[in-house]
């Protein structure tokens, strides 16, 4: 009995767990960790800023004619960058509303990112959600390098820009938007 008991416990503490973490969208993932996840440790830190993404669905429209059931929009702030070379990444952007929950899967993108100045050259943009980082092809437009991703997820922007040293003056982020079409 006292074993079988065990094991109901178990169970419904497992399945707790299950629902709870569920609540919760999944968190993006840093530029950092995308870049030692797929390049190698030392990727990021080449002195040479970002690595060139593969962004070619970036901007493109997407071979299939899948409809959106619904979208949501959420902004963030583009962070302040100080030196060149080190990844910066905005706060994470939450998914809103109502229709987006655990099940539903992304399909088009759109962002816009602003500084309070012009950027520098050389500067990488991308936008991250739990899986992947893509590389932006410029301060707005959409993508469906996403597509078919868990909709229920966080998205980031990433930046850095390339070489070494102090940027001076520093760059001062601005407001970043992310509209998300999900099905």
């Amino acid at each position: 009995m006292k074993t079988s008991m065990l094991g109901i416990t178990a169970t419904l503490w497992l399945t707790a767990s299950i629902v709870v973490a569920q609540e919760r969208p999944a968190a993006a993932i840093s530029l950092d960790t995308y870049f030692q996840r797929n390049f190698g440790a030392s990727a990021a830190s080449d002195g040479q800023g970002a690595l060139q993404l593969n962004s070619a669905t970036a901007g493109e429209p997407s071979g299939e004619s899948r409809g959106t059931v619904g979208s949501w929009s959420a902004s963030t702030s583009a962070p302040a960058i100080f030196q060149r070379g080190t990844p910066y990444q905005s706060a994470q952007i939450e998914p809103v509303g109502r229709g987006v929950k655990p099940g539903t899967r992304t399909r088009r993108v759109a962002w816009q990112y602003a500084f309070l100045s012009s950027p520098p050259a050389g500067i990488h943009a991308y936008l991250c959600n739990y899986a992947r980082c893509v590389g932006l092809s410029g301060a707005s437009g959409s993508t469906t390098a996403f597509d078919g991703d868990d909709g229920w997820s966080y998205f980031s922007f990433a930046f850095v820009i390339d070489g070494r040293g102090a940027l001076t003056p520093a760059l001062q982020g601005s407001r970043s938007q992310v509209l998300v079409g999900y099905e």
